[in-house]
């Protein structure tokens, strides 16, 4: 409490007006007893001088020597002091209280001193059997320049002192009543001067509490009004200040929350100080690694000497590492933080699996279109070979040729036309023309038009159909395509006297198709990648076609909001079945 200006000002305040009381009441008490003990002195002086001019005849004669001792005692009885008479030797001639006879060598007493060298002497002696002290006044009792004796009056200081501690009572009591309108006015004075300090400390308080939109309403002028303007248009600038900040800040969480890339940003001491969402996605990093090494974080070796050695050069650094063990390609760029002074390092991360994986599959596509069309190109390039060398002459092997070249032509134009299509589906190119659709009827139609085929397989081809199925929105003629295309794949893997059923049904708010076989089934190994481009399985292989069905398919029923998938048991059958969501009227 006594921290607080307002206690230190009224502290002040009443440590001043002490010190000044103190000094006063001190000064008047000794004033006052040395004005009353002048006073006294002076009377007893008097006193003595009449006893001294009425004790001069006595003395001067010889034969009434005897007569001081009752001079004494009269005097001492009418002034009511004290009254001693002694001679130039010392011997005690007269006193009013006490029998000379009985009474000691007065002349070593210090105001009996005086009195012979100087004209006056006085004394105050302590009386230990009345507990008083008493003053003594003497002066000389002398005739014509011979002293004769000296009278000593004497008086109890008693009246004095009691008088003396009335007063200090009553200066005492009025210090004490000062001071206490000393503190009271100190106070109310301290809480008037303070106030704006209290109102500038509140508002500062909750500024650093956080609530800036402080104000403070003081009607004053001088320092304190000043201080007070000055105050509230520091709080605006501050309010402006700190909100241009939070806006930029916002704006900065919002670009690294959605940012792909992972960013890190390190002291100079490699201690992770921020991180985004990318960043503690790719490294599976918790909020709690903040304020830990990078090493511990990322738990690679590279990206930590990557950034060390951009702290090292202050240059920026890029790496491409393989990190974690799913084998994730990325891109480590590792750029210097600070201008004059190096204060850390920011670390940007670009997975770059995804790009590696397009580039791998852009291989693996002309690769396998290239090998796609090299055997029937090297087909027809033998067979225009053979004509040329006099094999067109022989009408039977010429239209053989012929015949075999413009099949030949026809697989190309059909893998061709395939590829179209599925470059079209995947770059958003192929518009889907939805119409409200029975799929009971789609799935009729296709069976009706695969019936040969299955005949000719000697395959059992079966319609399972759940009753009033609603109408859909598709595309009418590709999710036939993809009916037809699927079907005719389990015909053209299903051995004779198998079975194929193509079903309908409804799970929740879709509609389900599934064509179920009882063919050769597909391996552990080949059934993730049945739905990539050209890919066949070596059972599919001796089956001809571009292995670019399934691809064809899965794209539509994405493009349809749909999904795709398979189960299959190797020398069982499969079952591929899509779900297409249900669309209202």
């Amino acid at each position: 409490m006594f921290s607080r200006i307002q206690w230190r000002i009224v502290i002040l305040f009443i440590l001043l007006i002490l010190g000044s009381m103190g000094i006063l009441g001190i000064y008047l008490v000794n004033f006052i007893r040395d004005t009353q003990i002048d006073s006294l002195r002076s009377q007893l002086e008097q006193d003595a001088r009449l006893v001294a001019e009425a004790a001069l005849p006595a003395l001067s004669d010889t034969t009434k020597v005897d007569n001081v001792a009752v001079l004494a005692r009269e005097f001492g009885k009418k002034i009511n002091v004290r009254v001693t008479i002694v001679a130039p030797s010392g011997v005690v001639l007269g006193d009013s209280e006490q029998d000379p006879s009985i009474m000691g060598n007065h002349a070593a007493r210090p105001e009996v001193v005086d009195a012979i060298k100087s004209g006056i002497g006085d004394s105050v002696y302590y009386i230990k059997i009345t507990g008083q002290r008493m003053m003594y006044v003497a002066v000389p009792i002398a005739s014509q320049g011979q002293i004769m004796g000296v009278a000593s009056v004497g008086l109890s200081l008693a009246t004095i002192e009691s008088s003396l501690n009335r007063v200090t009572t009553t200066i005492v009591l009025s210090i004490v009543i000062i001071i206490i309108l000393a503190i009271i006015a100190a106070t109310l004075i301290a809480r008037a001067i303070t106030r704006p300090l209290r109102q500038l400390t509140r508002a500062a308080q909750k500024i650093a509490a956080g609530e800036l939109d402080q104000h403070i309403n003081l009607r004053a002028s001088g320092e304190a009004g000043q201080i007070a303007q000055a105050f509230n248009e520091m709080s605006l600038k501050l309010r402006e200040r700190v909100k241009g900040i939070s806006d930029e800040r916002n704006k900065l969480v919002a670009v690294l929350s959605s940012m792909a890339d992972g960013v890190i940003m390190t002291d100079t001491e490699r201690i992770i100080v921020m991180t985004n969402r990318a960043a503690r996605r790719l490294f599976n990093l918790p909020e709690d690694k903040i304020g830990q090494r990078l090493i511990h974080g990322v738990h690679d070796y590279e990206i930590d000497q990557v950034v060390q050695l951009c702290l090292n050069t202050s240059q920026e650094h890029t790496m491409q590492v393989e990190f974690g063990p799913d084998k994730r390609f990325l891109r480590v760029i590792a750029v210097p933080l600070g201008n004059a002074k190096l204060t850390g390092a920011l670390l940007l991360l670009q997975d770059l699996t995804e790009l590696r994986s397009l580039q791998t599959m852009r291989r693996e596509l002309v690769g396998n279109v290239s090998h796609e069309l090299r055997t029937p190109l090297a087909a027809i390039k033998a067979m225009v070979e053979t004509l040329q060398n006099g094999a067109v002459s022989d009408i039977e092997v010429a239209t053989d040729f012929l015949s075999r070249i413009d099949a030949e032509v026809d697989k190309m134009t059909h893998m061709v036309g395939e590829l179209t299509e599925l470059s079209r589906i995947e770059t958003g190119q192929a518009r889907l023309n939805l119409e409200l659709t029975d799929i009971n009827q789609l799935v009729i139609e296709a069976t009706i038009r695969l019936m040969p085929q299955a005949g000719r397989q000697q395959v059992a081809l079966l319609t399972k159909l759940y009753p009033e199925l609603p109408l859909v929105g598709i595309d009418r003629e590709q999710i036939q395509q993809v009916i037809l295309n699927l079907a005719h794949n389990a015909i053209k893997f299903t051995p004779a006297g198998g079975r194929i059923t193509v079903s309908t049904e409804i799970q929740q708010d879709s509609v389900i198709i599934s064509i179920v076989d009882t063919g050769i089934g597909i391996s552990k190994e080949d059934l993730p990648h049945v739905f990539e481009r050209f890919y066949k399985a070596d059972k599919a292989r001796s089956g001809g076609g571009t292995g670019l069905g399934l691809a064809i398919a899965r794209h539509i029923i994405q493009a349809h909001g749909g999904s795709i998938q398979v189960s299959s048991q190797e020398g069982e059958g499969s079952t591929f079945s899509f779900r297409l969501p249900l669309r209202a009227n």
